[in-house]
């Protein structure tokens, strides 16, 4: 889901049920509007079917799997712990709970906080949420462990990516200062990469 928020009104019992019967309607009032009424009663209609109709797909995309990230399914909304949490109440989601705030997981499979935090992480893009509009103070508990890992991440490749330019150096290539790339021995004044001056 691509929204700020989700309407938790929206999220009621049995939402394949209604999800049919928002179908059906939706038809007739297209069909309708064809013929006889405005067409704002039916897209009124047709807009609450496309949201129950997102809602389902996310259901059963839950139930296909033993746990979820939220962001997977809800992806950078704010209230996304209280609407797994009302897909859960509601019966929607039976056999499902909540682990760490960031991850649905079914009812037998054993994930402690922390791990559950960490896989959810790998799937939670910081951009994104800042795209969606979220504020640091909007962001949830899985998105610090991100940002750690993702500075983890760079950190460990930035010192390998030393350790090699220094391996290289030793075995007397040159090697242009801004791009890194290796140097012919032809005494050149310009990397024939990047065009970065040469001293």
């Amino acid at each position: 889901m691509n929204i700020r928020e989700i309407n938790l009104k929206a999220i009621v019992p049995d939402l394949d049920k209604r999800c049919k019967k928002l179908q059906k309607a939706s038809k007739v009032m297209m069909l309708l509007a064809l013929l006889i009424i405005p067409a704002i009663p039916a897209m009124i209609v047709m807009s609450k079917y496309g949201y129950c109709a997102q809602l389902c797909r996310i259901v059963n995309y839950v139930k296909a799997q033993e746990k979820v990230p939220l962001t997977q399914v809800f992806s950078y909304t704010t209230n996304s712990v209280e609407a797994a949490q009302k897909l859960i109440d509601t019966g929607n989601l039976a056999g499902y709970r909540i682990v760490a705030n960031a991850m649905l997981v079914k009812d037998g499979v054993e994930i402690t906080d922390e791990d559950a935090l960490k896989e959810a992480a790998a799937y939670y893009n910081l951009q994104a949420a800042v795209n969606m509009g979220l504020t640091a103070e909007e962001m949830p508990e899985v998105a610090k462990v991100a940002a750690r890992l993702q500075q983890a991440n760079l950190e460990a490749a930035a010192a390998q990516n030393a350790a090699a330019f220094e391996a290289q150096q030793a075995a007397g290539k040159k090697f242009c200062p801004a791009c890194g790339k290796p140097l012919p021995q032809n005494g050149e004044k310009f990397c024939p990469e990047c065009g970065a001056a040469l001293k």
